[in-house]
């Protein structure tokens, strides 16, 4: 197998397992390899590579199991000022989405909750309603976000409007952070999508891989 990213220079690198769980970068390969996200050098990328493509990562949110590694996101490293956890998810007791975020971040959820509980911010939203311009604001000031408030209310909104209009169950986006411009940016995010809508979001689903998947529940 032979890998080469002499497109990318020798900057440095984010070599990503594409699981369906989250907790990656704090995963362990059966192999013993610590982490299915790694930095490196472009130059190094390829080796590390090899090291991962066909292992199994178990993860906090994979089961004892793991999930096999199948596909590699390589990706040029962001320069980020500040990171933070956002995510909107389905909500059982209100009945309709929910926005969790934290002005922290770089980990899982779990981990945020247990050492941040008083960070952790709860929006709920009416789903006939949508996300108002007030909803947006209070999800901003728990981010903790300093400046291009406006922008950074719009990115929100947006986040919602993807939420929606794919017929999500989840988005989480981790992390969400601040450039060096201040402006947010979603540096990495997972989706899980409502199988009842696959009849009418037939691309999504056309991506499907039932490797990542409990083979009774295929």
């Amino acid at each position: 197998m032979e890998m080469r990213f002499s497109c990318l220079g020798d900057d440095e690198v984010v070599v990503k397992s594409q699981i369906l769980a989250g907790g990656r970068g704090l995963g362990t390969f059966t192999s013993g390899l610590q982490g299915g996200v790694h930095v490196c050098k472009a130059s190094e990328a390829a080796g590390l590579a090899e090291q991962m493509l066909g292992q199994t990562l178990v993860t906090k949110q994979s089961g004892p199991e793991g999930k096999p590694v199948n596909v590699l996101y390589v990706a040029e490293k962001m320069k980020l000022a500040r990171e933070m956890y956002f995510a909107i998810v389905l909500d059982r007791k209100t009945a309709g989405p929910m926005v969790i975020a934290c002005a922290e971040g770089g980990t899982s959820i779990e981990d945020l909750a247990e050492r941040y509980p008083d960070k952790i911010v709860r929006v709920p939203i009416d789903a006939r309603a949508g996300m108002s311009d007030e909803q947006a604001a209070t999800i901003v000031e728990g981010l903790g976000v300093g400046s291009h408030l406006e922008d950074a209310k719009g990115q929100i909104k947006a986040l919602y409007q993807l939420f929606n209009e794919n017929d999500c169950t989840m988005v989480e986006v981790t992390p969400l952070a601040e450039g060096a411009d201040g402006k947010l940016i979603a540096a990495d995010a997972k989706l899980n999508f409502d199988d009842n809508a696959a009849f009418r979001q037939k691309d999504l689903f056309a991506m499907r891989d039932t490797t990542q998947e409990d083979e009774r529940e295929v």
